[in-house]
């Protein structure tokens, strides 16, 4: 057998292999795709959370329904540097804060003096929420999307 022939058949081989390799991973994606439907899943890997607003007291610039967005930080009271500014007598300066640390969602009361309650129980410190917790500030209500 001479050189260009052998070379031949090594070039004919390394493209069989490329080719057949190709096809192996193409087949693996497409095999991939129909286990999961189709979906993809989100390229931030960031959860996203909310606050709907449930209940308010009259004279509120809140209407029942608005959502909140929550992208690292949240702070709610009286005082018009807080995020969400509440009009309440019930409601501290700084009342309470919401945070995300490692894609959970966290409330904090900031010793706030009338207490800030997650499904009916007065917090203290920091707290996990979970979706459709319910949060009371004040006399207005919220609940975690």
């Amino acid at each position: 057998m001479s050189f260009s022939k052998l070379s031949a058949v090594v070039f004919g081989a390394l493209f069989i292999i490329l080719l057949y390799s190709i096809i192996v991973y193409a087949l693996k994606i497409m095999n991939k795709d129909v286990k999961s439907g189709g979906r993809r899943k989100p390229s931030t890997g960031k959860k996203s959370f909310g606050l709907e607003v449930v209940e308010v007291t009259e004279d509120t610039n809140l209407k029942i329904g608005t959502v909140i967005p929550i992208r690292t930080s949240v702070t709610l009271g009286r005082k018009e540097e807080n995020s969400v500014v509440l009009v309440d007598q019930h409601v501290s300066g700084n009342h309470a804060r919401l945070i995300i640390r490692n894609n959970i969602l966290f409330i904090e009361d900031l010793n706030s003096t009338n207490g800030t309650y997650v499904n009916d129980k007065r917090i203290a410190g920091k707290v996990k929420l979970f979706g459709k917790d319910d949060i009371k500030i004040g006399s207005t209500s919220f609940k975690v999307l």
